[in-house]
Parts: C-alpha cells; structure tokens; sequence
C-alpha cells in the first residue's frame, strides 16, 4: 500500500534495522556542490529588481468621531459583480463573473486552491450568513480590490448545510484539472453542480427520517375563471420517489402545499403571476417558460425514460400534468446534468427516479392542515416540535427509511379496509412471536439508508463508504427474507422484492466486499481504497512502492552510519516531502551532500539529491496508484448505480418492514389492541365508532407519576352527535383529540391504545380546536373560528368524523349560543356525520331533547368544601355548571377578584332567564 501522506512523528520505519553498513552502501552514497546562493549575491539582486514598499497609507492619522461618515460602514464600492467592466478584471475574476451572470440568483463558489471563494455581492452575503470573515481580492489594475470571503474545500458540505436551510441555491464550479507543478497557466474551472434546497443528495444536508421534496406546480383556468384546474408533481432526488396529483379550486392546492413542506416548489412565469395559490405559505422559483410547454415537457420525459410514447405512463397526453414532469425532468437536467452521456443533444439528469405515481385523491383519509395542527400529528402546534407529537409518540422504527415511511403513512391514512386489515395482520403475528419479531429489529437496528445511499450511487455522488453501506445492507436482505416464511408477508406486495430477491443485488455486494476495503477512508483521489488482489497493474505499481520504501529504509540506515548520528530519523511531511530530521545539536558536523531544508526550534531537517530525485519516483508511482484505484471504483459505482432502482424497491420493502415491527413493537409493549374494522357492506354499522376505555398515544407516555384515565365513545349507531359539556381544564380537549388520533391510528392498520374497538372508516377528519388570531390577514379570533367552522359544515359527509371545541365563545353570550345551537342542529340533522361538540354552553344540553341521534356526554369533576377536582371522567349526562369561577381560583386569581365574580354571576343569573327554553323544534336545514 501506498505510504500514507499525513505527517508522520518519528521514523518512517517501525522495526529496528542494523546500524551498520556495508562497504558497497557507503560507496553508493552521492556527493554534489552547494549550489544555494550566497547573502553577497543575494544583495545584488534586491539592488537590481527593488521592490515597491507598501505599507498602510493612514497608519498615522486620527479619526475625528465628529468628522466620521456613514459612508465608511456601505457596501464596499464594488459591491455586486455588474459595477466594474467585465474587461477590466482578471482573467479569473472575469470567468467568475461569466458564471454568475449564467446563475444570478445563486451563491457561486469559485475554487481557488484550497477554499471555495465568493466575490462581489455573494461574498458579502457570505460573511453575513457565516459568519466569516469578509477580505478582499486584488481584481485589475483599473479596478483595485474587490469583496472576497471563503470557505475551506474540505468542509464545502458543512457550509452549504446552513445556505441551503437559509433556503438559498449554489452554484459549485470546481477545477476541471490538476494545477500545473510551474507556470501560471489559468486553471480550467465549470460549474460542475447547482445546490438547491430541493435537490440536495448530500447526507449532511438531509434530514434522515423526513422526506425532502421538490416540488413543480402548474395552474390554467378555463372557460370559467373561477374553475382552476392545477396539477402538483414532487420528488424526492434522494429516494426517488415521484408523485403527481391534479385538483381544482386554489384552496385545495394550498392545502396540499402546506401538507407537502417541500424544500423548493418551482413553476413559470403564468401561473406565478396569479399568487392566490402560494401568497403567504411558501416561496416560488421561477423556471425556464418553454420547459413547461407541453412539446418540450413530452421530449424531457422521453429522454428520461428513453420511451417512445407517453402514454405507457398512465398519464392523458393532454392533461396538464405533463407539463408539469416535464418541467421538473427539466429543472433536474439543469441542476444534475449527467456530463458522461454519449449524445450531446439528448439531455438527461443523472437522478435516478421512479416511473410518476399518479395519486387518487379519494384513496385515503383527508385531513385538512387546520386539523393536522390541532391533532399534533407531526408537530406539537404550540411549538412546532416533534416530542409530544402523535408520530414521536408511536415512531419506533429503526432505520431512516422507516422513519420517513411511518411520516408518510401518517400523512396519508388509507380508506382501502382489506389493505388496512392485511397491515394488522402482520401486526399481528409480530405481536404473539416475540421471537419473530426480536429477530427482524435485531437485523435492522444497523441497516444503513439503502434508499439514498442507492440515490447517491446513481448520481455518481456515492463515496467509497456508500458503497460499503450499500453492500452491507444487502447481505442483510437474505437474512431478513428467511423470517418472511409465513403466507401473511405473501399477501402484500409490500415484501415482494425482498421475498423474490434479486440475485444480482447479491453479487453486487459482493463484488464491493471484494473489492473495496472495510474501513476506507473519506478521500476517493488519495489511494487507499481497493484490496490486493483485485486488479494485476495495481498489484504491481504497489510492488513497486514496496521496492521504494525498502530503498528508504536502507537509506536511513546508510546516511545514520555516513554521519554517525545514530539519533537519525528519515520521516515525510505532506508539504516537505521526504527529509532527514536531526536534533539542533546534531546539525553543525552533517556529511557535505546533506542540503538543509528546514529549521525547527529543535531539529534541523536535510534533503540529499538522491532522497530528492527518489521522491519524484516515488510520487509518480502512488500518483498511478491512486488515479487507477480511483477508476476501479468509479466502475463499480457505475455498476451499482444502474441496479439502483432494484436496490430501492428492496429499500421500501425494508421501510414498510421496520414500520410494522416498530407498531408490533409499541402494541406489545404499551397495551394496545387490534381494533375492529367494520365493513361496509352494512351502511348503519359501517358508521360505527365505539372505543371501550380509549387513551390518549401521547399523554399518556408524557404522564409520569399520573396514571392516564381511560374513557369511552360510542358514536354511529344511534348517536351521531354528543354534546360534551364540563369547566375548562377538565380534559374535554384532550377527549376531542384522543378520539381524532385514534381513528387515523386505526386507518394507518396501527393497534391503538385501548380495551376494545370497533372502527368504522372515516373519509374526512375534521377538527375545531383551540384560538387563534390571523394577525397577517387581520382576522380576529372569532372570524378564524366561523371560516374553520364553514369549512367543516360544507365539507363534511356523513362518513365524516367531525371534533368541534368551544364553537361561539369568541362573541357576546347570546350570539355564540345561538351559533354554537344552530351548528349543532345542523350537523345532527343535515350531515349526520360523526361528531363530536365541546361546549361551555350547558344549555345546550336540551338539543337531546327532541333530537333522536344527539345524546349529552359531561366531563365529571367533584366540587366539595369550595374545593374543585378534576377526574377527567367523561360519562353520559349534561353538566348544568361551568365552575368558570373555580377554574379562576385554581389559576391563582386573587380572592378579592374571585369573591367580586361570584356576586356577579348571582346578580347574572338572578336578572336572566336561568335556562334557555325551546318552545318548538326549529326546522331542518334545507
């Protein structure tokens, strides 16, 4: 192997070698004439060719701060790159800013050496974000310096890091060749790839167990402007995935924008003119117009998919929806161009993707992002965190796949019964064999990210570790598919590329543990990365090295004997190259072919024109090695790279794998019970939401010393409405979210926390919970709370569930009684959806009365000796008492405020009616 190119301390040689010489090795040794200039020469040179001295022109001068100008804090005076003329720059300077007229809206970091540079504008936006220090570079005789701030070459992906969350692009333009050893030939540099915050394929830069999504979004009205037809297409580059869906109306595309979270959303020039559907919720790109024409869209996805006609994609030529792959295919062969394809004019980004999943929208539980954000699905929404979520709650995966999968399968609950079934199933038999189910998360626990790690290899962006990564997660295939013996994991399709497993995949794991070593190191260009064995020059070149590094070791011991310095170390340095290191005192009687090199505050350090001119053959030769161990690998990264799609279908498999053993893992451990999916051969039974002791997946895990009061709900027989009455802080929120949460458990195929169930589907979730001001549209409270409620009222189905909290309580008394009883009756008597209604209002209680299908429901609490407790106990009966006041007291309201409230609320109650009274049921909605 080649020597290693780090400093090395001590000698070169571990073993201890003779210290005597033969006579033949003394005789080899050469003898040359100083040939360094003497200081009288030196002088004469300095006398002929002075240098300029330059020093600060105002090292002297005083700054009056009454004098002190504004103008010494503004932007340097060339401070974008379109102020100086482009002829005026040097010649380096004047490419960097060719490039950045290509890519204005981009960082643009220009490799100089060892640092990636920015200059003009992008360097003071550097040193701002960064951080970093903001210099200067000298940019013409004309011009003077210009703004320059850099970034170590090296740390590049750390740096990006932060610009892409700051949700900036960036343009890296690299040397396309090594720098000349003399001269000062203009290195040849290009753009080599565009970071943008949707196309990152970086580890660093992704989060493992989210989904990084670009999106691509196209809008056309028709005939009727207020018709909009739209067409959403996303990817993930890092997985592949691809999804497109189409829709009508601005306000269902926000919602799915806002679900999404996709890192970057482009789209053209058209539809961006109409705002309506982005203003306020994400940032668009503007892309190139044509690229969504439907003739250039239909010859990207050609080109891609190497097809001769679209329509093998299941996609109408006609719809909309071509145009918007095409254009994302097109923003794709921009960013990630694939520069070793044979035809220049056949355009093809290096990403491996799938063929588009055209999404139905009827295939799962719709839940709209107000309801997500009250559910806490994902996030809590005081704070937006993950801990306290539904999915930190129930998240047990093992690997980054399963991780996004359990995120998607959150998003999307499914409506498919059979589908759901076939998920509890496998829950199932991994909840009663502990064994079974030990053995799979044992085998997974260590599986890398066979997903990205595959996407990495197809864009030829995969390190030698990736590959290693690779390898490893495939040798774990076979033995994940020996505990996939039972006809239950034939019943999907879920395990189907891991059951049938591609004997190819093995020998491509194979041929990476053959081939690359175990522990290879970061750098792909320094050497260091194949076995012996594996290729016959390589073995040989590193035969060769061997015979050089013998050479060194005799000649360490040849110049120790020549000088009689028995303390003689020969050792390399990465800037030095090879050199003698001798101590201070050592140095004044050292043989006369001894050159020195360097000196240290303790050690002098020599060269000899022998140990020079073996250097040179000795960097030529690890030079070969190192190219040559570089094509190896770039080959079998191709090789990988092309059965990437096959290595990604085994990945989801695996991801599906992990998120049911992690469910099988939490229903085992947290007293969870498969629920009962009722069929909908039954329409009356099929509405059916009964939960015998239910509790809520995250309080119950974040109560500590408490022990979680289970409670019961029976809606969908004979109940379609309950009014759920009781003072705050009694738990009535808490109800309303534990039963939202356990329907899309259920609809996800989880177990859920709880003594019994049977569930019917639900088509919509809806809920109303908590207030709010829109303080950016300049909506109150009140106004949120009655567009929320008008979009559940005209959006709800009798397959809906529907969890309404508080509704009226943002006006006078009266008003929002009324509107709180109107909502009632018309969800009790129009949309006979499931639902269930939070209130303050007790009087709403004699709704029950003369309606059939509503039924009262009270949080219990226990008022006794002026002492109010809570039992968080729902139970069937209206409570005919807020205890506001007492909820006041426990708050800490001071007693003075309390006493005052309670003789108001006597005098209140004694001027009014103490009941509202119906004298004649109000007619049904029309």
């Amino acid at each position: 192997m080649a020597a290693s190119p780090n400093p090395i301390q001590g000698s070169l040689f571990e073993e201890k070698e003779p210290s005597v010489l033969s006579k033949n090795e003394q005789d080899e040794t050469l003898d040359i004439s100083n040939e360094n200039l003497s200081n009288h020469q030196l002088k004469n040179d300095a006398l002929a060719r002075p240098r300029v001295q330059r020093g600060p022109q105002k090292a002297n001068q005083i700054i009056d701060p009454n004098t002190f100008s504004t103008s010494e804090i503004e932007d340097p005076k060339w401070s974008h790159h379109n102020l100086p003329k482009i002829d005026d720059l040097t010649p380096a300077l004047r490419h960097y800013v060719e490039l950045k007229i290509e890519n204005p809206e981009r960082v643009l970091l220009y490799r100089l050496g060892d640092f990636f540079e920015c200059f003009f504008e992008d360097a003071i936006k550097l040193s701002q974000l960064l951080e970093i220090t903001l210099t200067s570079k000298e940019g013409g005789k004309k011009i003077g310096k210009v703004p320059m701030a850099g970034i170590p070459h090296h740390a590049s992906d750390r740096y990006c890091t932060e610009l892409i969350k700051k949700g900036l692009s960036i343009a890296i333009c690299d040397q396309l060749e090594a720098a000349p050893s003399k001269g000062n030939k203009l290195i040849k540099r290009g753009i080599t790839r565009l970071i943008t915050p949707g196309t990152v394929l970086e580890e660093g830069m992704l989060s493992a167990k989210q989904n990084n999504w670009l999106a691509s979004v196209l809008i056309e009205s028709n005939s009727n402007p207020e018709i909009i037809n739209w067409s959403l297409a996303k990817i993930d580059v890092s997985t592949g995935e691809f999804i497109v869906q189409e829709g009508r109306d601005t306000n269902n595309l926000r919602q799915e924008l806002i679900k999404l979270k996709a890192a970057e959303v482009i789209s053209e020039k058209t539809s961006i003119s109409n705002k309506s559907w982005f203003e306020g919720i994400i940032e668009i790109t503007e892309f190139n117009q044509t690229s969504f024409s439907k003739f250039e869209a239909e010859i990207a996805i050609k080109n891609h998919y190497e097809l001769n006609e679209i329509n093998g994609l299941g996609i109408d030529s006609n719809s909309i929806s071509i145009k918007t792959i095409g254009g994302l295919i097109s923003y794709l062969n921009k960013t990630h161009p694939n520069l070793n394809i044979e035809n220049e004019k056949r355009i093809k980004t290096n990403i491996c993707i799938d063929y588009p999943h055209i999404k139905k929208n009827k295939l799962g539980l719709i839940i709209d992002n107000q309801t997500r954000r009250n559910l806490e699905i994902t996030t809590t929404q005081k704070n937006g965190q993950f801990h306290g979520s539904l999915l930190w709650a129930i998240d047990r995966t093992l690997t980054a796949m399963g991780g996004r999968c359990i995120r998607r399968w959150l998003d999307e609950p499914l409506i498919d019964i059979s589908a759901i079934k076939n998920r509890q199933d496998i829950i199932g038999l991994l909840v009663e064999s502990s064994n079974l189910r030990r053995n799979i998360r044992k085998i997974l626990r260590s599986m890398g990210d066979l997903e990205r790690l595959s996407g990495r290899a197809g864009a030829q962006q995969a390190g030698a570790r990736d590959l290693v990564a690779i390898a490893e997660g495939i040798n774990r295939l076979p033995l994940i598919k020996k505990h996939l013996k039972d006809s239950i994991f034939e019943k999907t399709k879920y395990f189907e590329s891991v059951i049938n497993l591609d004997k190819e995949l093995l020998e491509i794991a194979s041929k990476i543990n053959n081939e690359i070593i175990e522990n290879p190191p970061l750098s792909l260009t320094d050497g260091g990365l194949i076995y012996d064995g594996v290729n016959p020059i390589l073995d040989g070149l590193r035969n060769q090295l061997d015979d050089q590094n013998s050479w060194l070791k005799s000649q360490e011991l040849k110049e120790r004997k020549i000088s009689n310095i028995n303390s003689l170390k020969l050792q390399y340095h990465r800037s030095f190259g090879y050199f003698l290191a001798v101590s201070k005192s050592k140095a004044l009687n050292v043989p006369d072919h001894w050159i020195r090199r360097q000196t240290l505050t303790n050690e002098e350090r020599f060269v000899t024109p022998g140990l020079k001119e073996r250097e040179g053959k000795i960097f030529q030769i690890r030079a070969r090695i190192s190219q040559l161990e570089y094509e190896i690998f770039c080959k079998l990264r191709i090789l990988v790279g092309n059965k990437s799609n096959i290595i990604r279908k085994a990945a989801k498999a695996i991801s599906c794998l992990d998120v049911l053993s992690g469910l099988a893992e939490l229903a085992a451990t947290s007293d969870y019970v498969k629920p009962q999916i009722v069929e909908n051969e039954n329409k009356k039974k099929s509405r059916k939401l009964s939960i015998v002791k239910g509790r809520h997946p995250v309080v119950e895990q974040i109560l500590v010393d408490k022990v979680f009061v289970a409670n019961d709900v029976d809606l969908g027989s004979k109940t379609d409405l309950i009014i759920l009455s009781g003072p705050n802080a009694s738990g009535k929120s808490c109800y309303l979210r534990q039963v939202g949460l356990l329907q899309i458990m259920a609809q996800i195929g989880s177990w859920i926390p709880a003594k019994s169930a049977q569930i019917g589907i639900s088509d919509q979730l809806f809920t109303r919970v908590g207030a709010v001001d829109d303080l950016a549209s300049g909506q109150s409270t009140f106004m949120v709370e009655m567009i929320e409620t008008a979009f559940i009222l005209n959006n709800a189905t009798e397959n809906s569930l529907v969890l309404l909290d508080e509704i009226g309580r943002g006006t006078s008394t009266f008003d929002g009684l009324s509107i709180a009883w109107a909502v009632s009756e018309f969800l009790a008597k129009n949309i006979k959806s499931r639902s269930i209604f939070a209130t303050h209002y007790h009087e709403l209680n004699q709704i029950s009365e003369y309606i059939n299908n509503v039924e009262n429901y009270q949080v219990l609490v226990q008022y006794k000796n002026n002492s109010l407790s809570f039992l968080h106990k729902v139970a069937k009966g209206g409570a005919n008492k807020s205890y506001g006041i007492e909820a006041a007291r426990l708050a800490g309201v001071p007693k003075e405020v309390v006493k005052d409230a309670k003789k108001i609320l006597n005098n209140l109650e004694e001027n009014s009616s103490k009941n509202i009274q119906v004298t004649q049921p109000i007619k049904s909605y029309k």
